[in-house]
């Protein structure tokens, strides 16, 4: 496991305890889109399975405000097996909170597709901003270009790649196009 992915799975870990505790939905959601934004980019399993773990739960919480004890102990476990590079017992962890999950939500499916489509949303809208044109960036990932310009409308990557030009130079342009010189 990447350094990096450890150290931000036991963060997000952490937080996520806390945020159960307090029953604060709206930080769930905040560690969800952080952690799958991580999926998006590592692509590993262990970003993508905590990912939707947090999504799940976000989903839960929001929906019946309770989440049952047992969650939260294997959270503990997980953090504490991942903190002492015990990846084969925090893998286990993980399994363990998934089945949980599916027997406390049955939409944990959906759960897992949406942050696998988002996960790829994501990874489409950083090939775009390096470049490559939408129809092409949507053609690779097997994506409509449609999600993927709904996505890119609400970040900031249109305007980061609107090459700056003066109006001197636009002017000179359309003075040669036009032949006004």
């Amino acid at each position: 496991m990447n350094e990096k992915v450890r150290k931000d799975i036991i963060a997000v870990l952490k937080a996520v305890i806390v945020s159960l505790e307090k029953k604060d939905v709206l930080s769930l959601r905040e560690i969800s889109n952080k952690i799958i934004h991580s999926a998006s980019i590592f692509q590993d399993e262990y970003s993508i399975s905590t990912a939707v773990i947090v999504f799940a739960l976000s989903k839960i919480i929001q929906r019946e405000n309770l989440i049952d004890v047992r969650i939260t102990t294997l959270l503990q476990k997980a953090t504490h097996h991942l903190q002492k590079y015990q990846l084969n017992k925090y893998s286990n962890d993980m399994k363990k909170l998934i089945n949980r999950i599916s027997k406390s939500d049955s939409k944990l499916d959906l759960y897992i597709q949406h942050v696998m489509d988002e996960a790829h949303v994501k990874k489409a809208s950083k090939i775009y901003e390096h470049g490559i044109s939408l129809g092409q960036t949507a053609q690779i990932l097997g994506i409509s270009q449609w999600e993927l310009m709904r996505y890119i409308g609400h970040t900031k990557i249109p305007e980061s790649i609107i090459e700056k030009v003066s109006v001197r130079s636009r002017l000179k342009y359309i003075d040669e196009l036009f032949g006004l010189n």
